[in-house]
C-alpha cells in the first residue's frame, strides 16, 4: 500500500454554474469609492494584505491537497509525540475526516497506530459514503442500462468493507493538533483530498422546470459513460450524505424527467385540503400543509455516470425540498368559484388573471394565466339549459362563444376558457386588452449563467498581466473570505490572469467555486464576467468587454450612483425609510427590458448578444435606465451601500422556473425581502417589498449559489411588520378592505389595498361586488398575493 504524505497541487475536473448577476457575502458592507482608478500592484503584495484583514474570519488553516487517492488508499499523519500519553481519548481528537469543509459531516473512518515509526494510519470507513442502490425497475426493465450488479446485493459496484471511500469526489482531512507538540491547534488544517474513479470526470448536474412545465434534470456529457443514473441520497446537515442511494432513474442520454412529480412531494396533506374535517381530527386546527416527521428528512439528487468498470462521483446536488417549492403537483379546483365552471366567463374582462395550483411542498401558490390569443377562436355550439332542478325543462340552444387556449405559466396544465357573451364588432381589441392585461400582471426576472471551469493542469499562456503585478482598483469589496476578496479586487480591476498560488484554500474546487460566486455576485462592479477556467495556479476570467471599457462604465455608474441617494436620501430619513425610498426611485426611472430577457431565453440564458450586455450590469438601469433583474439587484445594492445600508444580491428562480435576481437588506437589525424588478406593477405595485421568507418564497425560490454556504441561514427574512402595504396603512383586514377599496374608487377611480395572503377567489369576488355596490360603479381588476387592485 503506498503511503499518501505529500502533497501536491489539485487539478480536480469540475464544471460548476454561477450567475452574472452578482453573490453575497457575509461581511459587513463596504461603500464603493468613486475614484475608479487602477494602480499596479504586486501580486503578493495584493494577497498579503487580504489574507491579514482575513485572518481572523478565517476558521481554518488549508495545506495543499492530496489528488487521485485510490478508492482503498490509506492516508498517513506523522506524529512526533506520544499519543498514549497525550490524553487524547479517540484518535478522531487528532485527526478525522470529513464529508464537508465546515467540519461538520464526520466520515466513520478506522485508525491504526505505528508505535515504531510514530504514524498514524486512516483507512476509508467500514461502509462507503454515497453508495449506489440499484431499484426493482431498473433491474427488472432496464438490464441494458444496468451496470455493476452482482444478483447478490442491489448496491452496484459493492466494494468490501474498509476498502472504499466512496462516490464522493472530494473530501476533508482535518487535523486539531500540531504534530509535533501535541498542542491542540487554535485553528484546524485542512487537507483537501480527491478519490480517483473509474470515470474521471464528474457530471455537472442542473435542474430547471422546462417550458412544458416539467421537472427536468440535465448534465453535460461524460467521456466513456455508458448511462447515467440519477440518484436520490437522504441527507442531514450534520451527517452529510448517506451510504446507499436509491437511483430513480437511468439513461444513456444526457437529461432526464420523472413521469411524475409525485416523487417530490413534501407532504402529507396540501394546504387547500388543511381544513377539511378528518384533517383537523387527526392534526389539529392550522392553515399550512400538514408536513410529517417523514416529510421533513432532507433528500438530494445527483447524478453518476457509469460504465461496465465502475463510475464517476456523485456530481452536485438539489435539494429535494428546494425543488418542491418549484414543480407544481396539480392544479386546484379548492381555491375557485365553481369548481367545474370557473373556465366559463360572462365577458372577456371576468376571465381570471390567475389560477391555484398546489406546489409539491404542499402550498397554493397563484400562478399566471398565459392565454393563447393567435388560437382564440369564435365558435358556434348547441348547449343543453334549463331552470328547473330536475331538468324536466331541459332544450337544446344554440350559442356564440370565443374559446381560447390557455396554459398556467410554470406548469404542464393546460385547458381552455370560454367567453359566453361578447360583442364581435369588439372582439379583436377584447382579446388585445386581455393580452395588455396579462403582460402588465407578468412577473419579470432575467438572469444568464456563466460557468466556472476547472481543468486538468496545462500550460497557460504567459502574455497579460504577469503573475508579479496586478491591476488592483479602488474600489471596496464585499467578500466573505479572503479567497473571497482576492478573486473580487482582481476583477473589479478586469485582471484576466489571476495567480491563484498564495491561496491554498483555492485548491479545493468546492471552496473555490464558492469563492468565486461570492465575488461575482456580490461586487456588482465586476462588469460582465461572461466566464473563468482554472488551469493549474492560475484562474483565467473572460469578459464581455475591454478593462479601459469597464473602467469607464464604473466611473459612470458610481457618478449615477451618487447623483441618485444625493437627491433622493436626507439624513434625517429612517432606515426603512431610505429602503422604501431606494425602491420607489428604480421603479419609476427604470424600465425593464423585454427584449434582453428575449434575448436571453434564445440564447438559454448562457449569454446575449453585446447589444443587450448593459442591461445585465447596473449600468443598464442606473446609465440607460434599462434593465433586466440582474441590473436592478446590482443597481439597488450599490444604491443601499452609498446610502449606509447592509445589502446583498439574492439568485434564484421566479415562479420557480425563470433565472432570478433580488436583493435583502439589513433595516433596524432585521434582513427584508426587496424584488425592485416586479414591485415595479402597474397594477399590484410594491407586492413584493418587504415580504417574509415563508410568503415569498411561494414567488422567489431561492437557490444554493448566491451565498457561502455555512452562511445561507444568516440571511433570513422572517417578520412581516414592515410588509410594504402595512407601513403604508394599505392593509385591512376580510371585514374591513371593501369599505377601504370604495374609499379610493370613488377618489381615484382604482384602488390597490392588501389583505390576507392567503385570498382566494370567492372571498375576492365577495369583496369586489361589495365595493361595486358600495361605489356605484361597474368595476374591474385582480388580485395576486392578497393585493386587491380595482378600477371602474
Amino acid at each position: 500500500m503506498k503511503r499518501r504524505k505529500a502533497i501536491a497541487f489539485i487539478c480536480t475536473a469540475a464544471m460548476i454554474s454561477a450567475f452574472v448577476s452578482g453573490c453575497i457575502g457575509k461581511e459587513p458592507v463596504k461603500k464603493a469609492d468613486s475614484k475608479g482608478t487602477l494602480e499596479m500592484v504586486s501580486n503578493k503584495q495584493l494577497a498579503t494584505d487580504i489574507q491579514e484583514k482575513y485572518q481572523d474570519k478565517e476558521k481554518y488553516e488549508y495545506e495543499k491537497p492530496i489528488r487521485d487517492v485510490a478508492r482503498d488508499e490509506s492516508l498517513f499523519v506523522d506524529v512526533d509525540f506520544d499519543i498514549k500519553a497525550s490524553g487524547y481519548e479517540n484518535y478522531t481528537d487528532i485527526a478525522a475526516v470529513y464529508q464537508d469543509p465546515e467540519l461538520t459531516q464526520r466520515v466513520g473512518t478506522h485508525f491504526g497506530w505505528n508505535e515504531e515509526d510514530k504514524i498514524m494510519e486512516i483507512t476509508p470507513p467500514r461502509w462507503s459514503v454515497a453508495g449506489l442502490g440499484a431499484s426493482e425497475d431498473l433491474i427488472q426493465n432496464q438490464e441494458d442500462l444496468l451496470y455493476g450488479y452482482d444478483k447478490v446485493s442491489t448496491t452496484l459496484f459493492d466494494k468490501e468493507e474498509l476498502k472504499d471511500w466512496g462516490n464522493l469526489k472530494q473530501y476533508y482531512m482535518a487535523r486539531f493538533v500540531d504534530e509535533k507538540t501535541g498542542e491542540k491547534l487554535e485553528k484546524p488544517v485542512i487537507t483537501p483530498f480527491t478519490v480517483k474513479h473509474e470515470i474521471e470526470r464528474t457530471p455537472n448536474l442542473k435542474f430547471n422546470v422546462n417550458e412544458n412545465g416539467e421537472a427536468e434534470f440535465s448534465w453535460n456529457k461524460i467521456e466513456g459513460a455508458k448511462a447515467y443514473y440519477l440518484v436520490e441520497y437522504s441527507y442531514a446537515p450534520e451527517k452529510g450524505y448517506d451510504m446507499i442511494g436509491l437511483i430513480k432513474g437511468a439513461t444513456d442520454k444526457t437529461s432526464w424527467s420523472p413521469d411524475s412529480h409525485v416523487m417530490f412531494h413534501t407532504f402529507s396533506v396540501s394546504e387547500a385540503d388543511r381544513n377539511q374535517e378528518w384533517v383537523i381530527e387527526k392534526y389539529g386546527e392550522g392553515t399550512g400543509p400538514v408536513v410529517t416527521e417523514n416529510d421533513m428528512r432532507e433528500y438530494r439528487y445527483a447524478v453518476v455516470a457509469v460504465n461496465e468498470n465502475g463510475n464517476s462521483a456523485i456530481s452536485n446536488s438539489f435539494s429535494k425540498h428546494q425543488i418542491a417549492k418549484m414543480v407544481a403537483s396539480y392544479e386546484e379546483g379548492k381555491k375557485s368559484i365553481e369548481e367545474e365552471g370557473s373556465r366559463y366567463a360572462e365577458s372577456f374582462e371576468q376571465l381570471p388573471s390567475y389560477r391555484w395550483v398546489t406546489m409539491c411542498d404542499g402550498r397554493l401558490v397563484q400562478k399566471l394565466i398565459q392565454y393563447d390569443i393567435e388560437n382564440a377562436q369564435e365558435k358556434k355550439e348547441t348547449w343543453g339549459e334549463y331552470e328547473n332542478p330536475d331538468m324536466s325543462d331541459l332544450h337544446n340552444v344554440e350559442v356564440e362563444i370565443v374559446k381560447i387556449p390557455y396554459t398556467i405559466e410554470g406548469t404542464p396544465f393546460t385547458d381552455v376558457a370560454v367567453v359566453e357573451n361578447y360583442k364581435k364588432e369588439t372582439v379583436k381589441e377584447d382579446l388585445k386588452a386581455l393580452q395588455e392585461r396579462q403582460d402588465a400582471l407578468a412577473n419579470r426576472g432575467g438572469r444568464t449563467d456563466a460557468e466556472l471551469i476547472v481543468e486538468e493542469e496545462k500550460d497557460v499562456p504567459e502574455e497579460g498581466t504577469s503573475e508579479d503585478d496586478v491591476y488592483s482598483s479602488e474600489y471596496e469589496v464585499t467578500a466573505n473570505s479572503a479567497l473571497s476578496a482576492y478573486l473580487g479586487a482582481n476583477m473589479m480591476a478586469g485582471n484576466e490572469k489571476i495567480d491563484l498560488s498564495a491561496f491554498n484554500e483555492a485548491m479545493d474546487g468546492n471552496n473555490l467555486v464558492d469563492a468565486w460566486q461570492e465575488a461575482t455576485y456580490q461586487n456588482p462592479l465586476a462588469l460582465g464576467v461572461k466566464s473563468a477556467s482554472v488551469s493549474g495556479k492560475y484562474m483565467l476570467v473572460e469578459y464581455e468587454q475591454s478593462k479601459e471599457e469597464m473602467l469607464r462604465k464604473q466611473k459612470e455608474i458610481m457618478k449615477a450612483v451618487k447623483d441618485i441617494v444625493a437627491e433622493v436620501i436626507t439624513e434625517d430619513m429612517t432606515e426603512l425609510e431610505k429602503e422604501i425610498a431606494l425602491n420607489d426611485y428604480l421603479c419609476e426611472h427604470a424600465e425593464y427590458d423585454m427584449g434582453a430577457l428575449e434575448n436571453a431565453e434564445k440564447n438559454n440564458f448562457k449569454n446575449v448578444d453585446k447589444e443587450f450586455q448593459d442591461s445585465f450590469t447596473p449600468y443598464g438601469v442606473l446609465v440607460k435606465q434599462v434593465g433586466v433583474c440582474a441590473s436592478y439587484a446590482g443597481a439597488y445594492k450599490l444604491l443601499a451601500e452609498e446610502a449606509g445600508l447592509d445589502c446583498i444580491v439574492v439568485t434564484g428562480y421566479l415562479d420557480g422556473s425563470l433565472p432570478h435576481a433580488w436583493n435583502k437588506v439589513k433595516v433596524d437589525g432585521e434582513w427584508l425581502i426587496v424584488d425592485t424588478t416586479n414591485n415595479d406593477n402597474p397594477y399590484l405595485f410594491n407586492a413584493l417589498l418587504n415580504l417574509p421568507n415563508n410568503e415569498a418564497d411561494k414567488v422567489l425560490v431561492e437557490d444554493e449559489n448566491y451565498l457561502m454556504d455555512a452562511a445561507i441561514s444568516e440571511y433570513e427574512a422572517v417578520q412581516s411588520e414592515k410588509e410594504y402595504y402595512r407601513i403604508s396603512q394599505k392593509y385591512y383586514g376580510e371585514d374591513q378592505i371593501a369599505a377601504a377599496l370604495s374609499t379610493g374608487l370613488t377618489q381615484d377611480g382604482a384602488s390597490t389595498l392588501r389583505t390576507e395572503y392567503s385570498l382566494n377567489d370567492e372571498q375576492f369576488a365577495a369583496i369586489a361586488q361589495q365595493a361595486a355596490e358600495n361605489s356605484g360603479s361597474e368595476l374591474k381588476g385582480t388580485y395576486w398575493m392578497g393585493v386587491i387592485y380595482l378600477t371602474k
